[in-house]
């Protein structure tokens, strides 16, 4: 047996693939046996071998079987950690694409879609090319395919890299998710920029308590900081410092030393390298003045996106844009450039006056935030009313703290399903409504099309009509015992729903 990462790396470049499921070991390939939540890759080596893995790659940790061929055994591979040699030995069969594009990643709880759109369109303004990874889709240049995850499994991941790569792309933008970076997903990757924009309660149903969230976020401004010092790249990290978790990150990495800081804050509480002022938010778009340490003259942001929160997303653009030496103009217009991001506070266009708006706002934070600007926007005599629900077979806490913020913050609340999966959506909406003491201005409408219908008809010209939860999403996730997994996809996109409400369309 053979006990060592760079004899890994030295096995990879003879291999013909590099492979974490046995299904997919062709011969040749070499074998990553890792665990999962539900699997183990140890219980799958002889499978890899029948199929012709040429080694196994397994755990220090791992116990060779009493009745397991000694021919074999000879080729397995201990190293300490098998999700991260996988990770460095996908970069290296894929040429490590990461290391000659212009990486930046991004993570967060909220803003992390909206924020790539906007690095992104600043990039295409510096004249890049642009491969985007996130929640929306996959991007490469102007080609669109379909987001699988919001930050792919490692070998799906490195494998993308590297066809932005070949087809012409200089930088590359990308979500990157806590479970990816509990999951060692992006390893292998050599980061310019590493974005942070806020951390709030949220994914508890897969990590043990906020603190183990936070941890996992903290990966890529330490570990993947260090990853990228060794590869010859010269990291910055862009921190919302106006979060108590992003102070905490910046206090870690300037400690370190490894990475240039960029600080930015919509909050004068906090000092920041980069800040806004002047704010202007209307129905329209957004308007303020940046104000960057050290230098005089303010720089101009002006975006059609809504709400104080994007103020904060642009803030996080800019800084990373001036982190990576562009100049004010290309920053400026980068920003303005963007007209709207899918599923984020997206405007449903309608002939009757109303001021209807689709977001993905599914976890409690967000939901107060999307709501709080409205209440910010709306003029007097405007109502606000908001469709909203929670997932099944997610994290249950949330569900009364988005019943009571739907409440609470909107003139008329409609309790509706979201994404029910194998759970009862009568269930799902009993624990919202557990959150809501005063149920006078709210409606049950377990119907996701009806609850949407309702919101329009119910609203007066110049009202605000919030569909929350599902953004960008066109399908919905319904139980169905007769379908592997117990569920079904069918098709459901808030936008079209909403706009045919508006049309005078009919509800079914």
């Amino acid at each position: 047996m053979i006990s060592d990462f760079n004899h890994v790396n030295c096995l990879v470049r003879s291999a013909t693939a590099v492979v974490q499921d046995s299904r997919q070991v062709v011969p040749g390939s070499i074998f990553f046996a890792v665990r999962g939540n539900s699997r183990d890759g140890h219980d799958h080596l002889s499978e890899a071998f029948l199929s012709g893995a040429s080694f196994c790659v397994v755990s220090d940790k791992f116990q060779i079987p009493a009745d397991f061929p000694d021919e074999l055994s000879l080729r397995l591979i201990r190293v300490s950690d098998t999700r991260e040699a996988f990770g460095w030995a996908c970069s290296l069969f894929y040429q490590n694409p990461s290391h000659s594009m212009l990486m930046v990643g991004v993570t967060g709880t909220s803003g992390k879609t909206t924020t790539t759109y906007m690095i992104e369109s600043i990039l295409r303004r510096a004249g890049h090319r642009v491969g985007v990874v996130g929640t929306v889709s996959f991007r490469i240049g102007e080609e669109v395919l379909p987001s699988t995850h919001t930050t792919p499994a490692t070998d799906d991941l490195q494998r993308l890299l590297s066809k932005m790569k070949e087809k012409g792309c200089s930088a590359v933008v990308m979500e990157v998710s806590s479970h990816a970076l509990k999951q060692n997903r992006p390893r292998g990757i050599a980061f310019d920029a590493m974005v942070f924009t806020n951390l709030s309660r949220e994914h508890l149903d897969y990590h043990s308590d906020m603190e183990d969230y936070f941890e996992s976020k903290k990966r890529l401004f330490t570990d993947y900081v260090e990853d990228s010092v060794a590869v010859g790249k010269k990291p910055r990290v862009i921190v919302n410092c106006g979060d108590p978790f992003g102070r905490r990150i910046l206090s870690e990495t300037e400690n370190r030393g490894l990475a240039e800081s960029w600080s930015f804050s919509i909050s004068g509480d906090y000092p920041a390298r980069v800040r806004a002022g002047d704010l202007s938010l209307t129905t329209e778009g957004t308007t303020a003045a940046v104000l960057i340490e050290g230098v005089e003259s303010k720089i101009s942001l002006q975006t059609s996106l809504l709400a104080r929160f994007n103020v904060e997303n642009s803030l996080a653009a800019m800084s990373t844009g001036f982190s990576l030496g562009l100049d004010k103009p290309t920053v400026e217009l980068g920003i303005s450039d963007l007209q709207g991001v899918p599923g984020r506070l997206e405007r449903v266009p309608n002939a009757i006056g109303l001021h209807v708006l689709v977001d993905y706002a599914h976890k409690p934070d967000a939901l107060e935030k999307v709501l709080q600007t409205l209440q910010e926007l709306r003029r007097p005599g405007q109502k606000i009313l908001t469709v909203v629900g929670c997932g099944g077979d997610r994290d249950r806490t949330k569900r009364p703290l988005m019943g009571r913020l739907a409440a609470e913050l909107s003139d008329l609340a409609l309790i509706t399903s979201d994404n029910p999966r194998t759970e009862s959506p009568r269930s799902i909406l009993e624990e919202i409504l557990g959150g809501i003491p005063d149920r006078s201005r709210v409606l049950v409408r377990e119907d996701r099309r009806e609850a949407i219908f309702e919101a329009v008809q119910l609203a007066r010209p110049g009202d605000l009509v919030l569909i929350a939860g599902k953004g960008h999403e066109d399908y919905q996730i319904i139980g169905d015992p007769s379908m592997p997994g117990g569920v079904r996809k069918i098709h459901f996109d808030d936008r079209e729903v909403a706009a045919e409400a508006c049309r005078g369309g009919r509800k079914s």
